[in-house]
């Protein structure tokens, strides 16, 4: 009996690790990402909050908006998130954990295939961004002059 009481009281130590690890590595990672996004929440599109919840409904919506009706504005732009979030000259790719998109997607077991044709750094850091001037949906339109 008492080592049935022992044991039980070693898995419920067990337990409580694990759970407070758990919390803890959810607040490092949210720690993190508030290093590495720059301090420009007050330009954002949306708030923290929202865009950490659709993010990616408001990006596949600008997509369809690109692809299929030739719209291209900077609200929801990739390429626009890219040039906020993520620092300039930064040596971090997308897939490490330093770039401000994989810090995520990494920590949520998400994967994206964006960045086989997006860059995943800002337009001034030419040397590493891909030339995506001889894509189509990639071209400057705006919503300006664009009939429907």
């Amino acid at each position: 009996m008492l080592q049935l009481k022992q044991l039980m009281h070693k898995s419920l130590l067990a337990i409580l690790g694990s759970a407070a690890i758990a919390a803890s590595s959810i607040a490092v990672a949210d720690s993190a990402l508030l290093d590495i996004a720059k301090a420009k929440s007050d330009q954002c599109v949306a708030d923290t909050k929202e865009m950490r919840a659709n993010h990616m409904e408001k990006i596949l919506h600008q997509r369809d908006k690109t692809l299929r009706e030739g719209i291209r504005t900077k609200q929801h732009s990739l390429k626009e998130c890219i040039n906020c979030h993520v620092e300039k000259n930064s040596a971090a790719r997308f897939g490490d954990n330093k770039h401000f998109c994989s810090s995520c997607h990494n920590f949520a077991a998400v994967t994206i295939d964006c960045f086989q044709c997006h860059a995943d750094r800002p337009d001034s850091d030419k040397k590493h961004s891909l030339n995506t001037s001889s894509f189509p949906h990639y071209a400057d339109n705006s919503a300006e002059g664009v009939s429907k």
